[in-house]
């Protein structure tokens, strides 16, 4: 019985591999032949293979490779996550510059993790901008990402970078936490528990 068992859980591991190698040699193709989703995706499964050990030897140099292709071809999701290999020096050589430029790249293109990365950037760090970092927060809440939100929330309330103002601070976290961000739902809940610049509130809704 537990050999029977053996063989069957052996056979689906060959199955589920061969499977993988079918979709990988089926993303390269594609990407050869010029999509650059698909080397943008083929960047983003090594890049998740190799980080989680899934049997693949590591080859950050590989993904950042596709990454840089998928970049240069116009996927501004794909600059961002080259510029996460060369702030982290993950296959490149870390550059800071570098991860930087390509954040900005991905923000102009519409890709909110490039913002995102941005404003943490200017937030902390060498390139420390306080108001770059708001404006940066800002597009990414505009854009749709809740987190940007209860980012920006944090910083009109501490007045970091933006003038202090605790009403705007609450509508951005009312807003984050409307959109499905627990944290603005948090932080909201301190200013009305505290009265940090607005009526205190003890009610649990």
């Amino acid at each position: 019985m537990n050999k029977i068992l053996l063989l069957a859980c052996g056979l689906g591991v060959a199955i589920w591999l061969n499977y993988q190698k079918s979709v990988d040699r089926a993303l390269q193709n594609a990407c050869d032949g010029g999509a650059m989703q698909a080397c943008l995706d083929l960047g983003n499964r090594y890049r998740d293979r190799y980080r989680d050990g899934e049997g693949v030897p590591q080859d950050f140099a590989r993904v950042a490779s596709l990454y840089e292709q998928a970049c240069d071809g116009g996927e501004p999701l794909a600059c961002n996550n080259l510029g996460v290999r060369y702030h982290r020096g993950e296959g490149v050589v870390r550059d800071m510059d570098r991860a930087v430029g390509l954040y900005q790249q991905a923000c102009d293109g519409g890709a909110m993790p490039g913002c995102i990365n941005l404003a943490n950037r200017y937030r902390s760090g060498g390139t420390r901008n306080l108001a770059r970092a708001a404006d940066f927060h800002e597009e990414v809440c505009n854009g749709g990402v809740m987190r940007g939100c209860t980012n920006l929330g944090n910083m009109y309330r501490a007045g970091g970078g933006v003038a202090q103002d605790f009403n705007r601070a609450a509508d951005l976290y009312e807003q984050a936490c409307n959109g499905g961000d627990l944290r603005g739902c948090n932080n909201l809940g301190d200013m009305y528990q505290a009265g940090d610049g607005i009526t205190q509130d003890l009610r649990v809704p």
